[in-house]
């Protein structure tokens, strides 16, 4: 959000914090002559008017005191906090000029895109997965308690990534500015995603950015605060952010004035009075965390539900960051504990764990999330799959699409391994450049149990997706993708789901070809009274000419014509024209018919039980082939697997080797410490064995002279 009309959020009259200790402030001091602040009880004296000199006698009262207007408090429930009350006096600064500006409910209204606080959270991931580019190797999502109050929670998300010099630290802070838009494999391109996410979680936020400095520039590193508690509460018109910057200068951080100091001071003043820290020691304590450079956002006063209980779950699990409310089922949470396979689909909606294992389709291998003290395993959907099919889904292209954009979207699916149970699971887990829009998206809302179990995976990078990454924008390539995978999931479940313990849902189809014959029709039959005649009869044969490589290719049929002579012998004269062609036909054709008829249909047969078991053993051969590419896909999982447990062995020896080398520096020190602390001990005991040695020969001289 820009730093719009004045960037000195503090009034002139409001006395700075004691924290500041010797920073001097111009204050206004107003003297109107009296030593007291009090009012004080006026005397009784009169007064004369120079024009008609009558007396006036005041009277003797004591005047009320002057209450200031109540600050308003801003609501700790989100879906409330953007109301306002209209009766509120309204600044006078506000509305007595013409400038445009942008008002602080809208940080509220920005942040109602998010419906889903793990969306939200979401968002500040990516943000950190964005900074591999620039080095980082981890992102530490974390909670602590408030130093101010001493008992609120505050969060913390935390990465290591190049961090933010003062100028790209206030494009963060602008509303609406990105650098992302026309950078490869990055999902944002709004520049809303840091401001949405935090005032989503919280009413307030606290930057700090920490950057090594390039071009031969020095390491800066900058705070700033976006607290809607400070406009709302302080009736700001118009949205201020708070910042204040620092360079290393030989080795010590120097503050970054732009405008004055005065300006410089205030909005330090500012963030120690609005944010949870107590001093600006306290402040600076926070780049300790991120050593040379990084981003560290702290959002405090987080948001509560309607029971007055934060929206955020940090006490059910010590690792986790869960959800209350309408997003938790607990009869989901037993689900899972029973059904291991389909924990995922049943508890990502309120588990950030969970959400965060299956938010990118693939992690780099450098790159750690985090989640209060312990990695968040990333998981892939696949492995809770089974009787897995691929299929390609390529959509024609559009005109304002551009030539490069990849077009085809590669979809796998099965059903998930607990599908025998018949549990309600389904869905396909939609990515847009390798990051989750749609988790287990429902596109088949059929009655009874339909499409049961059917779960898939794709990543469609030709579909926009909306600025809040929890959807996609309603085009016409969304609705044709939709389409397409509720068919691909109809065919599936249709024909696999006596697979899992359905009832068959249609027949199979039959390929048996039977044998159709269709002879010739009489008046072809040329019959010449008082002669005879020789025609040939055609009688068409249909036989199936099936393909032994295509499975479910629908046979063609080969057209074969066979002839035979009907020679009538025309006897007495009073035999009829037809009755002669008729008998003679009868005598001769209908033998040769049906003996040629017979001999198709043993043919038919015959090439009928060949094709079944063509068809039974190209079924077994692809059965063992998808055996066998499972198998290879599950020993790949498995290596990829062994290689990351490698890795991180192979780090965690080199870990130990190091401490083990620090103990033995520290052992050898230690050791020689001693010896020298045992070298001086035994001099000092060479000496006292001296000391007393004189002792003695001194008493015996004295014991000597005694007896003489």
């Amino acid at each position: 959000m820009a730093e719009s009309g004045s960037t000195n959020p503090k009034s002139p009259s409001v006395v700075p914090d004691s924290t500041l200790g010797g920073l001097k402030r111009d204050l206004r001091n107003y003297h109107d002559g009296d030593d007291s602040n009090n009012l004080s009880i006026k005397k009784s004296k009169t007064t004369k008017m120079e024009n008609n000199c009558r007396e006036i006698v005041p009277l003797d009262v004591t005047p009320l005191s002057i209450v200031p207007p109540d600050t308003p408090k801003l609501s700790r429930q989100f879906w409330k906090a953007g109301d306002d009350d209209e009766a509120a006096p309204v600044p006078l600064y506000c509305s007595n000029d013409a400038a445009v500006r942008v008002h602080p409910q809208f940080l509220h209204a920005n942040a109602t895109s998010h419906k889903w606080a793990l969306g939200a959270l979401a968002e500040l991931l990516d943000n950190s997965l964005d900074e591999v580019s620039n080095g980082a190797t981890y992102v530490h999502v974390d909670s602590t308690i408030n130093k101010r109050d001493g008992k609120s929670s505050i969060l913390i998300v935390e990465d290591n990534g190049g961090g933010m010099n003062p100028s790209t630290f206030r494009e963060c802070l602008s509303l609406g500015y990105s650098r992302k838009r026309n950078m490869a494999n990055r999902v944002g391109q709004y520049g809303n995603g840091f401001k949405t996410s935090t005032m989503r979680l919280g009413a307030d936020a606290i930057v700090f950015s920490r950057s090594r400095g390039i071009n031969g520039n020095n390491p800066t590193q900058s705070i700033g605060m976006l607290s809607y508690t400070f406009l709302y509460e302080t009736r700001k018109c118009e949205a201020i952010v708070p910042t204040v910057d620092y360079e290393l200068v030989d080795n010590k951080w120097k503050e970054i004035v732009y405008n004055s100091t005065n300006e410089w001071l205030d909005n330090l003043e500012t963030i120690l009075r609005w944010s949870p820290y107590l001093s600006q020691q306290d402040l600076l304590d926070q780049f300790n965390h991120l050593e040379e450079q990084g981003t560290r956002i702290v959002i405090y006063n987080l948001w509560e539900d309607d029971e007055g209980k934060m929206e955020l779950d940090f006490d059910t699990d010590p690792h986790d960051i869960q959800l209350r409310g309408v997003n938790r089922d607990e009869k989901n949470i037993d689900m899972a504990k029973t059904y291991p396979n389909s924990r995922h689909f049943l508890t990502y909606r309120h588990s950030l764990r969970t959400y965060a294992s299956i938010l990118y389709l693939k992690r780099p291998d450098n790159f750690r999330i985090i989640l209060r003290g312990e990695d968040v395993e990333h998981h892939s959907v696949l492995d809770d799959m089974m009787k897995i099919e691929e299929k390609t889904y390529k959509p024609m292209r559009s005109p304002e699409w551009p030539d490069q954009e990849e077009m085809v979207a590669s979809l796998k699916l099965g059903f998930v391994k607990d599908a025998h149970h018949h549990i309600d699971i389904q869905g396909f887990n939609v990515y847009h450049k390798n990051r989750l829009i749609k988790p287990f998206w429902r596109v088949w809302n059929a009655a009874g149990s339909d499409g049961r179990g059917v779960i898939g995976i794709l990543e469609a990078n030709f579909i926009q997706p909306a600025h809040n990454k929890q959807g996609f924008e309603r085009t016409v390539v969304l609705a044709k993708l939709e389409s397409r995978l509720v068919t691909h999931q109809k065919n599936y479940w249709s024909s696999r789901c006596h697979e899992i313990g359905y009832a068959p849902r249609r027949k199979q189809k039959n390929y048996e070809s039977s044998v159709t014959e269709t002879p010739r029709p009489f008046n072809n039959i040329n019959v010449v009274k008082g002669s005879s005649s020789s025609t040939p009869v055609p009688v068409r044969v249909f036989r199936p000419n099936v393909e032994p490589s295509g499975r479910n290719q629908i046979p063609q049929v080969e057209t074969r014509e066979r002839s035979f002579d009907i020679n009538p012998e025309i006897g007495a004269k009073n035999r009829s024209y037809y009755g002669l062609g008729i008998s003679s036909f009868k005598e001769t054709g209908s033998v040769n018919l049906e003996a040629e008829l017979q001999k198709v249909k043993q043919e038919s047969a015959k090439l009928v039980s060949e094709l079944q078991r063509q068809k039974q053993l190209l079924e077994l051969q692809l059965q063992e082939s998808k055996a066998k590419i499972q198998n290879l896909e599950k020993a790949q999982r498995e290596k990829e697997v062994l290689e990351l447990q490698l890795k991180e062995s192979k780090a965690r020896i080199q870990n130990l080797e190091n401490r083990q080398e620090g103990v033995s520096n520290i052992f050898q020190q230690e050791r020689a410490r001693r010896d020298v602390t045992e070298d001086g001990l035994r001099k000092k005991l060479r000496e006292a064995s001296d000391v007393i040695d004189g002792l003695r020969k001194q008493v015996d001289t004295f014991k000597g002279k005694r007896i003489l």
